[in-house]
């Protein structure tokens, strides 16, 4: 291919990236490309679709609809679902609430049958979460005054959770290195 080979995904980034391409895209198209943009991979490979949807109060910003593979994710998705927000509003995307929907439709290769496990195998248990420093607690309650007085309990949940999260992949990751 030459010097300017760039892998596909780095290459789809750069063709969704530029203006025109986002305003020749539907509102969906938009909506599934800035939540793929602010999230992780793990929201990403969960994700199995995303859509927009008229809002409940006639004036307010649409709901986002986000399809996930498992009941799981969308409890665990659900607790996150502020963080989602702020990110989303973040990158020009604004609305009102966000729903996630368990997929009817599963994946052509089940996560499990992936990892060579028998149909009725279980995950095993993952490790708890790490605890936050006073210095990690105090930074997210800072980032948690933000928000408005009804939701700033479980703003400072789903921060914290992201917190603990973040750190065990850093300790996860730094332990497996040479």
């Amino acid at each position: 291919m030459g010097e300017d080979y760039k892998d596909i995904s780095s290459l789809l980034k750069d063709m969704f990236s530029s203006p025109e391409a986002r305003r020749s895209m539907s509102a969906n198209q938009r909506a599934a490309y800035v939540w793929h943009s602010v999230n992780g991979d793990v929201e990403r490979s969960h994700t199995t679709g995303v859509f927009l949807k008229e809002p409940h109060v006639r004036g307010a910003s649409p709901i986002l609809g986000v399809y996930v593979d498992s009941r799981m994710r969308a409890v665990d998705f659900r607790a996150n679902r502020e963080v989602y927000r702020a990110r989303l509003s973040m990158a020009g995307l604004d609305v009102s609430e966000i729903e996630f929907v368990v997929s009817r439709h599963t994946r052509a290769v089940a996560p499990a049958a992936a990892r060579g496990a028998g149909a009725g195998a279980r995950e095993a248990p993952k490790d708890p979460l790490p605890r936050l420093s006073d210095a990690e607690r105090e930074a997210v309650e800072r980032l948690a005054e933000s928000a408005p007085e009804p939701l700033r309990k479980s703003v400072y949940k789903a921060i914290s959770l992201s917190f603990r999260r973040e750190k065990s992949r850093d300790t996860s990751e730094g332990t497996s290195r040479p």
